[in-house]
């Protein structure tokens, strides 16, 4: 009896201590998942014998490839042959009516005309310390019979061993308004009055006078000079500032400067001996 009542006080004992174990054991992360249906229902009165449901791999839905609109080639726009655009008749200008103006008439009887701010006396362009050019009266240059009658009389004067060559010919207005400053700068207003023409008021603007070898004093001792002075007349040419003739002409004595009047124009003047001023019966003051 004895032996019996031990051996049923070990049995629970031993029963109540496994299940004190089994509840013991430290719950693994995965085991705190809340059992499902399949887990239930596999339940068969005994232990617990969990079958997981079979995981399905999610099929993708095929995609079709995405159908391309075709895409037509672009037409080119036709291209029309191009329209000249119609020519319209060049249009002329207006051509300005030169403004004359009669000034009277010199104490030698020579009328005096101005067109378009152009002094003509006699009908000789002057261009002296009374009479003035506009700026804006620019020929271009040196004209051509200025030119063509230096190139005859440089040809005549080779023949009988003269070199002659031009060393300043046309120069504009602006040009002159440079030089006249210089000198005036150099050697004072009232000096260079003497040698050189305010703007304005210069023969080289008219594209009628040159100055040939040297603008040196010393020239006029030249061979070149003697020449010159004999000879220009028979080109259509006068020496415009002659010896002793400053007090008519404004200018001091210039062996190298000429001016062309034409050949008998130039020979009127150069044999009566008289200064452009004098002949003209006008002035050369500012």
């Amino acid at each position: 009896m004895r032996k019996t009542l031990i051996i049923l006080f070990i049995i629970p004992t031993l029963i109540f201590t496994g299940c004190q174990k089994k509840n013991n054991k430290p719950v693994h992360p995965v085991d705190r998942d809340i059992p499902t249906l399949s887990t239930i229902d596999n339940y068969t009165g005994g232990a617990a014998v969990t079958t997981e449901a079979p995981i399905e791999v999610p099929t993708e839905i095929p995609t079709e490839a995405p159908t391309e609109t075709p895409t037509e080639a672009p037409t080119e726009a036709p291209t029309e042959a191009p329209t000249e655009a119609p020519t319209e008749a060049p249009t002329r200008a207006p051509v300005k009516k030169p403004v004359s103006i009669n000034r009277g008439t010199t104490s030698k009887g020579y009328k005096i005309v101005e067109k378009n701010g152009v002094t003509y006396v006699g009908g000789i362009l002057i261009a002296n310390k009374t009479y003035a050019l506009p700026a804006d009266y620019n020929p271009g240059g040196l004209l051509k019979v200025t030119r063509d009658a230096f190139n005859k009389m440089k040809v005549a004067a080779a023949k009988d061993g003269i070199d002659l060559w031009i060393c300043s010919g046309f120069r504009s207005y602006y040009t002159q308004k440079d030089t006249y400053q210089y000198y005036v700068d150099s050697d004072g207003r009232k000096n260079a009055d003497r040698y050189s023409a305010r703007p304005g008021h210069s023969e080289h603007q008219t594209g009628l006078a040159i100055d040939l070898n040297s603008v040196e004093d010393s020239f006029a001792n030249t061979a070149e000079a003697k020449w010159i002075e004999k000879h220009c007349a028979e080109y259509g040419f006068i020496l415009r500032y002659p010896r002793k003739g400053e007090a008519k002409t404004g200018y001091m004595y210039e062996p190298w400067h000429l001016r062309y009047l034409g050949v008998e124009q130039a020979g009127k003047v150069t044999k009566s001996g008289l200064t452009l001023e004098e002949y003209l019966g006008i002035t050369s003051k500012y």
